[in-house]
């Protein structure tokens, strides 16, 4: 009877530790539900991320924010880069057709040929840049154009900046009337001056210069060089 009730003792005590193990595991599984309602609770930073994410990529559609937008990953320090970046480019834009004056100095004559430089200044408020080979034709009255355009001549050079009043060139060459062309070939044509395209600019200078010139279109007398000091 001793070892019965004994037994029966242990079987109790091993029911109340199953049951308290039941209840340990419920209380458990009763604390992982906040910890599942904090992931989804941290979807709106996520969403919020998301949004910094797309602010950002529109700022770096500004040159030269590049990875500074995804470093900052932030709207106000976007805006306030790509406002920087913007600013930038104003103060050393290209030089506008309308803030430049050209004139054409230190002409030589010799041998059949013309020499000349075509020298643009600066007459704005703001520094501006230059690039590259100005558009050159010689027009006749009313503006028709007498013969083909300039050719380029040589190399390109690197931006040249003009700080306002200040001036760079580019070096004409032309034969010197008919030059060494036969008559059929020159056409030699009276003209009013020169039509000029600063480099990258769609607007025209008209610079006065009345001379003969060979207009005929099988031949290329008029070149151009690029822009520099």
């Amino acid at each position: 009877m001793r070892s019965l009730s004994v037994r029966t003792m242990a079987t109790a005590a091993a029911l109340a530790t199953a049951a308290l193990t039941v209840t340990a595991c419920s209380d458990s599984s009763d604390n992982s539900e906040p910890a599942g309602s904090s992931v989804s609770v941290s979807a709106a930073p996520s969403d919020s991320a998301s949004g910094s994410s797309s602010g950002g990529s529109s700022g770096t559609s500004a040159p030269d924010d590049g990875g500074t937008q995804g470093a900052s990953g932030g709207g106000p320090s976007s805006s306030a880069t790509a406002s920087g970046g913007g600013n930038a480019p104003a103060a050393s834009g290209a030089c506008a057709s309308g803030q430049l004056s050209v004139a054409l100095k230190d002409a030589e004559v010799g041998a059949g040929q013309y020499n000349a430089e075509i020298v643009f200044t600066n007459t704005g408020d703001a520094s501006c840049t230059m690039t590259g080979f100005p558009g050159v034709s010689y027009v006749k009255k009313a503006g028709v154009q007498a013969g083909p355009a300039a050719d380029r001549d040589g190399a390109s050079y690197g931006p040249v900046t003009l700080a306002p009043h200040a001036t760079a060139s580019a070096r004409l060459h032309d034969s010197n009337g008919q030059g060494g062309y036969d008559p059929g070939q020159c056409k030699l044509t009276e003209v009013e001056g020169l039509r000029i395209y600063p480099p990258n600019q769609k607007a025209a200078l008209f610079l006065p210069h009345k001379t003969e010139h060979c207009a005929g279109t099988g031949i290329h007398p008029l070149r151009i060089g690029a822009v520099q000091r």
